[in-house]
């Protein structure tokens, strides 16, 4: 008899745990569902929420930038947008001095030879009757190379970083003037560049690209290839050098810088 109710005991613990896992595991799998229903209905929540867009006004946001066009600068304007506000550099001292350059090439009649023109020597005699030698041949506009030249490197200038794209544009105007009746005439001081680069921080820069390119660095030879590939779509208009004139017009005043919206 103690044998059976012995038996019977220990069937009962074990039906009792057996009862109690079951209720453990049922109540798993109800927190478990309940988990699952909760995500389900935050996901559902958040597709069914529009994306917030947060205005942040920049079309209200002005720059101090010059104006080309009230300069008298209208056929460089373009170049300005290209350069200062596609790119927002507006950094001094590059600012200042690229504005400074294109004044420069808009206010003088600046030429670059054509290496194919045949040069023709006349021979005149003066008021006084001695003999003027001056020559005459084809020339290009140095204005038109440089409003050439400038789209036609940009690409390659900005894989540069930005101080050293924005020296390799001052260098652009170095270059085409270098090139330049004016100098190679040698009717101007050849000490000019250097005062249109005077104050000019990052001038020495400057200067190193310029031999770089004149030696056919390789890397910087797309510069000197603009210059070459400005030659086959510009047109060129006959000139003598008798003309060259000997001042670099120079404006004595800065422009005023203007707040604008790009």
């Amino acid at each position: 008899m103690r044998f059976f109710s012995n038996t019977l005991m220990i069937v009962g613990t074990i039906f009792l745990f057996y009862y109690l896992y079951k209720l453990y595991q049922l109540y798993k799998e109800e927190v478990e569902q309940e988990k699952e229903w909760v995500q389900e209905a935050v996901n559902e929540k958040i597709d069914e929420e529009p994306e917030q867009l947060y205005e942040l006004n920049t079309d209200k946001i002005k720059y101090s930038l010059y104006n080309p066009s009230f300069e008298g600068l209208h056929e460089l304007s373009s170049l300005y947008k290209l350069v200062v506000h596609n790119n927002l550099w507006i950094n001094q001292p590059f600012h200042t001095k690229f504005y400074e350059f294109l004044m420069i090439i808009n206010d003088n009649n600046f030429m670059i030879i054509d290496p194919l023109s045949k040069v023709i020597t006349i021979n005149m005699r003066d008021k006084y009757n001695k003999v003027q030698t001056s020559k005459s041949y084809q020339v290009y506009s140095t204005k038109e190379i440089i409003k050439y030249a400038i789209p036609y490197c940009m690409d390659n200038i900005k894989r540069f970083n930005k101080k050293d794209a924005q020296n390799l544009l001052i260098s652009i105007f170095v270059v085409a003037l270098k090139q330049s009746v004016h100098y190679l005439s040698h009717e101007v001081p050849q000490n000019s560049i250097d005062k249109l680069l005077k104050g000019y921080k990052h001038a020495q820069a400057v200067r190193s690209i310029v031999e770089l390119v004149e030696e056919a660095d390789e890397q910087l030879y797309f510069i000197q290839e603009s210059i070459y590939d400005a030659f086959t779509v510009l047109e060129t208009f006959p000139y003598n050098d008798s003309e060259v004139s000997k001042v670099i017009e120079k404006r004595r005043q800065p422009p005023q810088k203007l707040l604008q919206k790009i």
